[in-house]
């Protein structure tokens, strides 16, 4: 009985350990690293565990972790809110909504559109991207395939070895930067450049040997900005 028992308290224990909250950290330009409880932000100054530091840029971008469009502005912070204030009015979501936020240079970001159409294969954007940093992608309309009709994420379920990219979807939008491999993008995907080079995106059609049944075109807006090198990088926790 005592044995069992034990275990039953080593089990409680490892349970409310892995119950605690993660802290909210903080990496700035210089390296240094800010661990605990994000206090507050008011553009430039940022205030964690009642220390203080002070980013680079007056404005910063907010990345969602549902990896929705991303907002750059003025950031406040007070409790439990994230403010931004941007050029079309205010936006605001909880701490625990946010994936990151980086605070970067504005010049360093570009928004390009590109049309793609579902037999063209892979459309050279002409937008050269490194890994150093971010893409963020949205996507709109329609493409008829030879296994039905679909938006920019492709076909549930349905996908083809004979596909110009085989681990994606039928039908699914796909970007490729450089000499690395392709990755599925669908209708909105953020994330670190795969690679170095000019980034390319494409339909992924299921029969790379032939076009028929297939037609549609994707309207794709693309925007390139800084990543976290060199930059005061914010990673709130999950509340």
């Amino acid at each position: 009985m005592i044995r069992i028992n034990a275990i039953i308290i080593l089990a409680l224990i490892a349970a409310l350990a892995g119950c605690k909250s993660r802290p909210d950290r903080m990496i700035t330009a210089d390296g240094s690293v800010m661990s605990g409880k994000l206090e507050s932000i008011e553009g430039r100054h940022v205030i964690f565990d009642n220390s203080e530091t002070f980013v680079d840029y007056d404005e910063g971008r907010v990345f969602p972790r549902d990896g929705g469009a991303s907002f750059r502005g003025y950031i406040t912070c007070d409790g439990g809110k994230i403010t931004i204030r941007t050029d079309s009015g205010e936006r605001e979501f909880s701490i625990g909504e946010i994936k990151s936020v980086i605070w970067s240079d504005p010049s360093d970001e570009i928004t390009v559109t590109a049309m793609v159409p579902a037999v063209d294969g892979w459309v050279n954007t002409g937008l050269i991207v490194s890994e150093s940093e971010r893409i963020s992608i949205r996507a709109t309309g329609t493409v008829s395939m030879e296994t039905g009709t679909c938006g920019p994420s492709g076909i549930d379920y349905f996908s083809t070895a004979t596909a110009l990219v085989p681990g994606a979807t039928n039908g699914q939008l796909v970007i490729a930067v450089g000499e690395s491999g392709p990755v599925a993008a669908g209708s909105t995907w953020t994330g670190d450049s795969p690679g170095n080079g000019e980034l390319l995106l494409a339909v992924n059609i299921p029969n790379r040997g032939s076009t028929a049944g297939v037609g549609g075109v994707y309207t794709v807006t693309v925007l390139k900005t800084a990543g976290i090198l060199n930059n005061s990088v914010l990673y709130p926790a999950v509340r």
